[in-house]
């Protein structure tokens, strides 16, 4: 931090707050007396109007190309930042774009030595179709591959046309963060992986039709499938410096933006920089299927690097290229002041005391921070992450200790919907919420009623009316994806997962790491005083333990090590440990079968192991491993 920076005193940050903090005798910061004069004195910024689309403020509809209603917002801003349809660009001489093939695009570089390709895809199928546009301008083989980050690599296989010899070049701890995600969506607890899964999968457009008024806008559309993952067996550091097929480049590892394994790559001698840290919308400081948290910090210093670089060309891995020094910073600027401003109001917010719901509404761009193409709102919109940094710093406590105790939802709405009038009257003020375009307060209304009776047709139809007309006004493609998606499975036309378990063929190859996710699963009403301990013996030799004491599962990774000597030991292969996980078969039919073998009670292990809650398969919407699983 500057000198300068570090010189502000205490008045000055008053002082910087308009007069809206006093100083109490203990030295914290308050309101003052004309801040509690003036309700509206704590506003944050000037413009509200993406929020305020949900709640009757003026928005003009159009519709895109597949018949799909969106806020025309969108469609005037997109294509300056992202590809409408498939494009191969060339931003310089011996170097091509391919955009819109998939989620996120691939730069190419000309050697005569052969090709160097920056980014692969996010499934085999984006390699495959980026695979044949790149034949379409040169048939020299790719020697080289360079990952951005841990998501857009599983087209890599595709590409190396199967050479083994192929460099793939790559942050040092990629290949780790890849297994990782093997199991399901990134989790800051792995065991609840499935569930959030299930929400990538709507997040991604699975349950959108292509076509018509409820169709996805933006095409964050992901095909399913196992991927052609290529190891990186040529790791950088931050600031090395390597020549790859004659192009002398430098790689920046430090920072990161979603993800925390990102490659940027630096072109001296052409003043090129490929980078994955401007996108094609606001940074997505959280994401609403849910996520570890992304710190504003990283992404903000990684954008001063490119910034300080200076360069002619920038390629991104999330939106169209751009060329010109004083372009480029421009761009730079309005995206990383926006990225600032997010944090940097935020926190004021919750230095003036501010709750997570209070900032949703607050921090919201100024104009001239919405008039930056790139901060078109087209994926995530910022109101969704203000509240995320104020649990990350907080928690969830808004410092009103009326809302230390909350009353349980269901038993909430038992009590307002009375005190409104009844049933009746609810869905009467949620239509008139309806007519006035009040989208949001209409289906916070109806939703009173949803939570008494989730099966009532009358009221599903009011919450899926509500949420369709959210959707047709938003301009992120994940809030969007989110509303629609319910709205269409609220009248039956889709059916939403609530979790997806891993594929059985990752829980076969490391079924130990299952094993203790398996603990959470425990229900205690069907436990009771059990006491018991299990051990597991894989064919691969590994050995682990399951503690049941009472309502705790406590997992045992050396059950040699453990006080207690186990009661009965179970054996089995891992694919045998993969249909308990996912609960495809019974244990009792695979005890009697002999795939799993009892040294002990048969009975009893059968009896422990249904202690354990199951996957409902016809409830669980099953799907391949592969691109929905990466960290988007």
């Amino acid at each position: 931090m500057c000198e300068k920076c570090l010189s502000v005193t205490r008045r000055d940050l008053l002082t910087s707050t308009a007069g809206l903090v006093a100083v109490s005798a203990t030295g914290a910061l308050v309101p003052s007396a004309a801040a509690a004069r003036s309700p509206g004195s704590w506003e944050l910024s000037t413009s509200t109007a993406q929020i305020d689309a949900y709640m009757g403020a003026p928005v003009e509809l159009a519709t895109a190309k597949n018949g799909a209603i969106t806020n025309k917002r969108l469609l005037d801003g997109i294509d300056t930042v992202a590809w409408p349809e498939p494009t191969i660009e060339t931003p310089a001489e011996g170097v091509w774009v391919f955009g819109g093939y998939g989620l996120a695009p691939m730069a190419v570089i000309d050697t005569p030595d052969g090709l160097i390709a920056f980014d692969t895809g996010d499934t085999r199928h984006d390699g495959e179709l980026m695979f044949e546009a790149l034949r379409t301008v040169s048939d020299k083989p790719v020697k080289a591959i360079i990952y951005g980050h841990s998501h857009t690599c599983f087209g890599a296989g595709v590409l190396a046309e199967g050479n083994d010899d192929i460099m793939v070049i790559g942050h040092p701890d990629l290949n780790d963060v890849v297994e990782k995600n093997a199991g399901g969506a990134p989790a800051y607890f792995p065991e609840i992986g499935p569930y959030l899964t299930a929400r990538v999968m709507i997040q991604f457009n699975t349950f959108m039709p292509s076509e018509g008024p409820d169709a996805w806008v933006v095409p964050t559309n992901l095909e399913p499938d196992e991927g052609a993952f290529i190891p990186v067996n040529t790791p950088v550091e931050d600031g090395q410096e390597m020549d790859v097929l004659g192009v002398k480049m430098q790689f920046f590892t430090k920072y990161g933006s979603d993800d925390k394994v990102h490659t940027t790559v630096w072109l001296p001698e052409r003043e090129i920089l490929m980078t994955t840290m401007l996108w094609s919308s606001p940074p997505q400081l959280y994401s609403v299927r849910g996520d570890v948290f992304r710190d504003p910090r990283e992404w903000i210093a990684g954008l001063k690097q490119n910034r300080d670089l200076r360069p002619e060309v920038l390629i991104s891995a999330a939106t169209r290229p751009l060329v010109g020094k004083e372009n480029i910073q421009r761009t730079l600027e309005g995206y990383l002041d926006g990225a600032s401003f997010v944090l940097d109001q935020s926190l004021r917010g919750i230095l003036g005391g501010k709750g997570p719901n209070e900032l949703r509404h607050l921090v919201t761009f100024p104009e001239y921070l919405n008039e930056t193409p790139h901060n078109l709102q087209n994926y995530g919109e910022i109101s969704s992450y203000s509240p995320a940094i104020h649990y990350q710093c907080v928690g969830w406590y808004d410092n009103d200790a009326a809302n230390l105790k909350p009353v349980a939802p269901w038993d909430e709405a038992e009590r307002m919907v009375p005190l409104m009038g009844g049933r009746e009257a609810v869905l009467v003020a949620a239509a008139d919420a309806m007519e006035k375009k009040e989208y949001a307060w209409a289906a916070q209304l109806v939703n009173y009623l949803y939570r008494l009776d989730p099966q009532d047709a009358e009221v599903r139809q009011a919450k899926a009316d509500a949420l369709r007309q959210m959707a047709y006004v938003a301009t992120g493609a994940n809030d969007r994806a989110h509303l629609m998606s319910q709205a269409l499975a609220l009248e039956g036309k889709v059916t939403l997962p609530k979790v997806i378990p891993p594929a059985p063929e990752v829980i076969a190859a490391d079924p130990t790491t299952y094993v203790d996710h398996f603990r959470i699963r425990i229900n205690p009403e069907l436990s009771g005083n059990t006491e018991a301990m299990m051990r597991f013996d894989f064919s691969d030799d590994r050995s682990v333990g399951l503690h049941i004491r009472r309502a705790v599962a406590e997992f045992v990774a050396e059950p040699d090590q453990h006080y207690r000597d186990p009661d009965l030991v179970l054996r089995m292969a891992g694919e045998t440990w993969a249909k308990v996980f996912v609960s495809s078969e019974t244990p009792e039919a695979l005890i009697s079968s002999g795939e799993i073998e009892v040294m002990g009670d048969a009975e009893e292990a059968a009896r422990l192991i249904d202690l354990f809650g199951r996957y409902i398969p016809e409830k669980a919407v099953v799907v391949p491993v592969g691109a929905l699983f990466h960290n988007h």
